[in-house]
């Protein structure tokens, strides 16, 4: 395809060139600086200080950011000829500097919000933005010396939020947006926010509404005169470039498809600078400010990011922004968790930050691109044969990697692609610089399902509740900076390998459970086309994308009771009380895009009696049968913690937390009636 030729052209000239940044920081600006917690001691460190402000960034528009991020050139300059930008900080530090155990942890934060709460540290009150630090339960992270810090990142949140503000260049093309009938209020949509463009004017003669039948296929388009630019107000509808209005309600469960041409686009790629920046900054670099008047607690400069945060790292990485304007490294360690092996909507006219990919009904977006792997390979059509490391590897910047998975990343986010070649034949190696921790049968997002008619679709699943790929969080941190500062070396890998514990999920020996049907496969991703600029300019020409040649998804192999193999067995799967999944059957009006479950999953307790299993005809064993009574359960949970921590895949505080909620789990799901007399 030719838009895959053009990436892999583009890769191959910023390798030769081993471009790095023209950008820094050029002002930071402390609104606060405070005691942390009221003064409050945390374990051997002593007290925290806490610093809030702002951060001011330029980059050359003519350098080789310039060609990096799109747009950039297109947008305004200052008297130096530099593009301006800026967005908030905070920054969690030991007031004694002695006290730092010399690692700074940066995390990404996920659409402006914060997920180190309830793994490194739990409070429910703990805001980026605001005063609210005082009610924290855990401290876990801060007991240890490490310094945190957040950087303002995603320029399409609202001014309100802990985003990035940006200048809007000259640049416009097609945009495109996936929406559902109750996404409008009223019949109307802002265009105005959030994954979200004003149109470039009220006309839109080209626009086109159409319903989708699948993720690649369309219905017939609506009649131009069914919707409108415009608002309503009090019955009168006012020409509004920022809203659209649908006159004819829309089918119900049905999902939608908008194309209009959009106004002046914002440079929403400076977010990688930025983040690359006020990580160099941290170190010392470049202008002084407090925030780098301590450059050896940043020693071990480490990048922390779940989810979306995470595919920002590895598209960080791909596009070879770890080297500061002198070819310095930025970050000395990544922790990616929960990213398989997506990258983002991150860097391209009309970029969508907030979109996810197919399997969340982001539909046909730029999130899952080739190159997945570490190693080289061609593309699943034989093309190209390039790694997504390959402009750091350039830089002689590669920071030491820790990724982790859950079973969502293999059935909803491609993982099986950081591992195994795009035609699925070959298994690739992992970057000696790079670990990968699966944690089988755990989920992405772990809460409670709560849309009842989701629940009654997923019937008869309840909601995995499987912890075990955030239990491991606190103890791989540790890890990962004895690993950048003493080298010692961590854990080795754990993840399900090609043949024997990764296949297609066709393949899969699922007990046969009344009422409980396997997915035939993971939500379909394909090649995508975006016209021949995309690669080269960051520009789409085609929307929607052309579609190429779908990849082979594979997933975990499972054992007799349905649980996944080849990973590292937390307590939730080395001592299970039912089957967990990451799928499960989604509702009927999703069915044809190959939805399963989002990013939740569920659950199928086993019986408590073998009684209870033949009268159902469950195969699987019992709780009784395997744990005998709850002494013998509580034995086993205890071997498992005391096995994790002896693996260093568990932090010895945690334990105590998990053995209780191990407990609680019991008390729910496998509490045995009592013993006939």
């Amino acid at each position: 395809m030719r838009a895959i030729t053009c990436l892999l052209l583009s890769v191959a000239a910023l390798v030769g060139s081993v471009q790095i940044a023209s950008a820094e920081v050029t002002r930071v600006d402390i609104t606060e600086q405070r005691p942390w917690l009221e003064g409050k001691v945390l374990g051997n460190t002593g007290t925290y200080e806490l610093l809030r402000g702002r951060v001011h960034y330029q980059v050359d528009p003519n350098g080789p950011d310039g060609r990096r991020i799109a747009d950039v050139a297109l947008a305004p300059r200052n008297a130096s000829g530099m593009v301006e930008f800026s967005g908030p900080f905070l920054l969690l530090r030991p007031a004694d500097p002695s006290k730092s155990n010399g690692a700074t942890v940066i995390e990404v934060a996920n659409r402006g919000v914060t997920q180190m709460n309830y793994t490194f540290f739990e409070s429910d009150g703990f805001d980026l933005l605001k005063k609210t630090d005082l009610a924290f339960r855990t401290t876990q992270i801060f007991d240890h010396g490490y310094t945190l810090a957040w950087v303002g990142w995603q320029a399409d949140l609202p001014a309100d939020q802990f985003g990035l503000s940006v200048p809007t260049g000259t640049g416009q093309g097609a945009v495109r947006l996936v929406l559902l009938p109750e996404d409008l209020k009223d019949g109307e949509l802002s265009l105005n926010g959030n994954n979200n463009y004003c149109a470039a004017d009220v006309v839109q003669k080209g626009a086109t509404l159409r319903p989708l039948k699948s993720l690649n296929t369309h219905g017939r388009a609506l009649p131009r005169s069914s919707f409108a630019f415009a608002h309503s107000k009090g019955g009168k509808l006012t020409p509004d470039a920022c809203t659209l209005h649908v006159k004819t309600p829309l089918a119900k469960n049905t999902l939608y498809e908008l194309v209009y041409q959009g106004a002046p686009a914002p440079v929403i790629g400076l977010g990688l600078a930025a983040v690359r920046d006020f990580g160099d900054h941290l170190k010392g670099r470049g202008v002084a400010s407090a925030l780098n008047a301590r450059p050896q607690a940043a020693s071990a400069l480490i990048a922390f990011g779940y989810s979306q945060s995470a595919r920002f790292l590895r598209d960080y990485l791909y596009r070879g922004f770890n080297a500061d304007k002198t070819g310095l490294r930025v970050f000395d360690g990544m922790l990616i968790s929960g990213a398989g092996a997506g990258r983002g909507s991150f860097d391209h006219r009309y970029a969508m930050p907030g979109e996810a990919g197919n399997s969340v009904l982001s539909i046909l977006r730029p999130v899952d691109l080739y190159p997945f792997a570490e190693t080289a390979a061609p593309d699943i059509d034989g093309t190209g044969n390039a790694s997504a490391l390959d402009a750091t590897r350039a830089q002689g910047t590669m920071p030491k990697i820790m990724h982790t998975m859950s079973s969502t990343e293999y059935w909803a986010r491609i993982g099986s692609l950081l591992t195994v070649s795009p035609d699925g034949k070959r298994e690739l190696p992992l970057d000696p610089s790079s670990r990968l921790y699966y944690f089988p049968s755990s989920v992405h997002n772990p809460s409670p399902v709560r849309d009842p008619e989701e629940v009654k679709a997923m019937a008869p699943f309840g909601s995995n509740l499987n912890y075990d790929n955030f239990n491991a969080l606190n103890a791989l941190l540790d890890d990962l900076m004895m690993w950048i500062r003493d080298g010692v070396e961590p854990p080795p890998s754990v993840y399900p390998h090609l043949g024997s514990t990764l296949v297609p999920a066709t393949e899969l020996m699922f007990p046969a459970l009344k009422g409980v049907k396997v997915p035939a496969a993971p939500p379909p991703v394909w090649q995508l086309d975006f016209g021949p600029a995309y690669a080269s300019h960051g520009i789409i020409a085609n929307e929607p994308p052309k579609t190429g040649r779908q990849y082979l998804l594979l997933v975990p192999q499972v054992d007799a009771d349905g649980n996944e193999l080849g990973g590292y067995k937390g307590i939730f799967a080395a001592v299970p009380l039912g089957t967990y999944t990451a799928w499960y059957t989604p509702p009927e009006a999703y069915q044809p895009f190959g939805l399963l479950a989002e990013l939740h999953g569920g659950f199928l307790p086993f019986a408590k009696t073998k009684a209870e299993r033949e009268a159902t005809g469950d195969p699987r064993l019992s709780i009784a049968e395997r744990y005998g009574d709850k002494a013998g359960y509580q034995a086993k949970v205890k071997a498992a913690l005391d096995m994790a921590i002896a693996d260093r895949m568990l932090a010895t505080y945690d334990r105590d937390d998990l053995y209780d909620f191990a407990m609680k789990a019991w008390e729910k799901y496998a509490e045995l009636p009592p013993p006939e007399k």
